[in-house]
């Protein structure tokens, strides 16, 4: 099914951009959808360069802005996506499809949600404030709910720690949302036209030293109890976790293969990762960054010969 999406998409222009469309409608009911609409526009971009790209993001505007104002009455729902998704997907595949490197196009989209939390430092003087008038009503509309068992001293807890978190997640989520869009596009493209590259080449990803060092010292700078001083820091933590989860994956997947393990293992992680999410990632994020120095792939090769 999901290669029909891709093979579709490739048809012509208004094909792809009706399916990016109705998938950007399906993902305001079930947010994954958004990674596949990011992928068709990757796919796009990559094999059929930045120009053709750009037009299909206009065709997708156009036709999105017609639906939602049918079906929601709000023609502007488009910027949204716009800004937070699909011009930011078309960039990385620009950039992927220039570099011809995988690790250079996911760094640049850390880079770019690290910031977006910059950015977001400097117009909100108190983001953590800003969450919680934003969190505050749907908090209170969940503690008139006859099945909620917090009282409203747990409930502000729990809105307090959520606000001081909130804006490395948004960050994080639109990283996850880039990145992922790219990864299932570069897979669609090398279905079609290359079998087996994708494999190879995200096998091989290697995000370098220097990115480690700095998820290193975030890690370490998260875990002190410094104060509020240190909460952009922390803001930033979360996309750096996205980034260095992917390296890890990355890693698994290499092994997996080098041992000619059953996809079992695979599968395993993947709903572990699902289940233990927080936990998963930071174990994965440390194989990531150790896999910068140790290059778990090469030892596990040499010590099969």
């Amino acid at each position: 099914m999901l290669q029909g999406i891709a093979q579709f998409s490739m048809r012509g222009r208004w094909q792809a951009a009706g399916v990016i469309a109705l998938l950007s409608v399906a993902a305001l009911m079930l947010p994954p959808f958004s990674y596949l609409a990011s992928g068709v526009i990757a796919l796009c971009t990559l094999r059929m360069g930045p120009k053709e790209g750009i037009k299909v993001v206009l065709a997708t505007t156009v036709i999105f802005s017609l639906i939602a104002g049918l079906l929601l009455n709000n023609f502007y729902l488009s910027g949204l996506f716009l800004i937070s998704s699909w011009l930011p997907i078309l960039g990385a595949s620009w950039i992927l499809g220039y570099t011809r490197s995988l690790a250079m196009s996911l760094l640049a989209t850390t880079a770019l949600s690290i910031v977006v939390v910059l950015g977001f430092y400097l117009v909100i003087p108190d983001p953590s404030l800003w969450w919680q008038q934003v969190i505050a009503p749907f908090a209170e509309s969940l503690t008139q709910q006859p099945n909620w068992q917090f009282d409203q001293t747990q409930t502000q807890a729990i809105v307090l720690n959520l606000s001081s978190m909130m804006t490395g997640l948004m960050a994080a989520g639109l990283s996850l949302n880039i990145m992922l869009g790219l990864l299932i596009g570069r897979s669609w493209q090398a279905k079609l036209y290359n079998p087996g590259g994708f494999a190879d080449e995200f096998q091989q990803l290697r995000l370098g030293k220097s990115i480690a060092i700095l998820t290193l010292i975030m890690m370490v700078v998260t875990a002190l109890p410094l104060g509020d001083g240190m909460s952009i820091l922390r803001a930033c933590l979360p996309v750096l976790l996205v980034v260095f989860t992917l390296q890890g994956l990355s890693v698994v997947h290499a092994i997996v293969r080098q041992q000619k393990r059953q996809s079992f293992w695979l599968v395993a992680v993947y709903v572990l990762l699902l289940v233990m999410m927080p936990q998963m990632a930071v174990l994965l994020t440390i194989i990531g960054v150790l896999e910068q120095w140790f290059n778990f792939r090469r030892l596990n090769i040499v010590s099969d010969e």
